[in-house]
């Protein structure tokens, strides 16, 4: 019922946004205000169960009430590791000595005391997020969101992009070569996540399951002392409320991010963000047995922004963006330096990706286009090129509009 609640509100969604652009003459038009970038979030398996921040590049605090709404596919993949923490000082000096690859040949899960944890990965993340910003003061505004995941095989024509079939013809037409992930090993097109922690808890999802969902809470305030160099800033404040039975808990988080907008003429201007945050995850526990989803309790993130935009006919802006994230490891990187990974039967190539680039910072590259008239349109798709546990491939769509 769950999924079936969720499927209708994506159809409600796409419904009005279709509605909203054939019917724009009745919206008041919309000013572009900084970077026009959706939020780029990754699908991460574990990130998206914490309130991870999405950074603001706007110039200004937003005049009237705003509207948005994106739709996010993702599309994620790790074979099965179990993956264990030896309590041994002696051992795990051992193991520094020994290429990660080669450490389950020096272990035996019956006599040795460790910890462990366990994580397969499966299919395609759909995600939605609608927030509404609310002005509050003229340089402060309140955001208030929402967003929920589910799990689905990444069927065509609903993952035209992001589907097994389709990224395994790049990987053989283009980039990569044949099968470098064992997708066609395992089989393509399937759906599911299997995670034990170290505590024993487990997550055991499949095609159609609800994963997550959220509420998220911002305030920004811009000063002013910069605007005269076309200086732009704004400090934030942030609170987001985790609602799945697998982590129901509060984070907590700051940020600051600033602008710079060069003017080639009257109709074309490049503009540079610069945005930083940091997140104290599970600052309050809601219940006793949440997941454990990275040793981290502090997660940070940096973002560069460039934009290049023109201003056609009829004052509609054309801007195309291009985005590099990176946040810093869910788990404590000193582990991965001892841990013992052992390998499914069946997995070869790259094997341990998902599980041991838990413990590396998370990097991706996004490509945007905006389209701003009476109504705010991004369409974004977005890369991991270093293979640090986001999706291989991911694609958005967003629309903002005032009310």
């Amino acid at each position: 019922m769950k999924c079936k609640n969720l499927i209708f509100v994506l159809c409600l969604c796409l419904s009005s946004i279709a509605f909203a652009q054939s019917d724009q003459d009745s919206i008041p038009a919309f000013a572009k205000n900084g970077i026009s970038k959706p939020s780029i979030v990754s699908t991460n398996p574990f990130g998206i169960f914490i309130s991870r921040l999405n950074h603001n590049f706007k110039l200004k605090a937003s005049k009237r009430t705003e509207v948005s709404v994106n739709l996010e596919s993702g599309n994620v993949w790790g074979p099965n590791v179990k993956t264990f923490i030896p309590a041994d000082e002696a051992f795990r000096e051992q193991m520094r000595g020994i290429a990660w690859f080669s450490r389950q040949f020096y272990f035996d899960e019956e006599t040795m005391e460790a910890e462990s944890f366990e994580i397969e990965t499966d299919g395609v993340i759909k995600g939605l997020r609608a927030n509404i910003t609310i002005p509050t003061t003229k340089n402060q505004e309140l955001v208030v969101g929402f967003r929920a995941f589910m799990l689905t095989n990444g069927k065509f024509p609903f993952s035209t992009f992001t589907n097994d079939k389709f990224i395994e013809f790049f990987h053989d037409n283009i980039a990569g070569g044949s099968d470098p992930f064992d997708r066609k090993v395992f089989g393509l097109d399937k759906a599911s996540i299997n995670y034990t922690d170290r505590n024993g808890r487990r997550l055991n999802a499949g095609n159609g399951d609800f994963l997550t969902a959220g509420i998220e809470t911002h305030y920004y305030y811009y000063p002013t002392f910069l605007n005269d160099k076309k200086i732009y800033m704004n400090l934030g404040a942030h609170l987001g409320t985790n609602l799945s039975k697998y982590n129901m808990s509060m984070d907590v988080g700051v940020s600051v991010a600033g602008v710079k907008q060069f003017d080639i003429n009257d109709r074309n201007f490049i503009l540079f963000g610069l945005g930083t945050n940091v997140l104290r995850k599970n600052a309050v526990d809601l219940q006793n047995d949440n997941l454990d989803f990275g040793t981290n309790d502090f997660i940070g993130s940096l973002e560069s922004d460039i934009e290049y935009t023109f201003i056609s006919k009829g004052k509609t802006y054309h801007s195309f963006g291009l985005s590099f994230y990176i946040q810093t490891s869910l788990h404590q990187k000193d582990e991965d330096e001892y841990n013992v990974y052992i390998r499914d039967d069946e997995a070869f190539n790259s094997w341990g990706h998902g599980t041991r680039h838990l413990y590396k910072n998370n990097d991706y590259w996004s490509l945007i286009y905006t389209f701003t008239r009476k109504i705010s349109t991004s369409i974004y798709i977005q890369q991991d090129f270093t293979v640090n546990n986001n999706p291989d491939l991911q694609t958005g769509v967003s629309v903002k509009f005032g009310i």
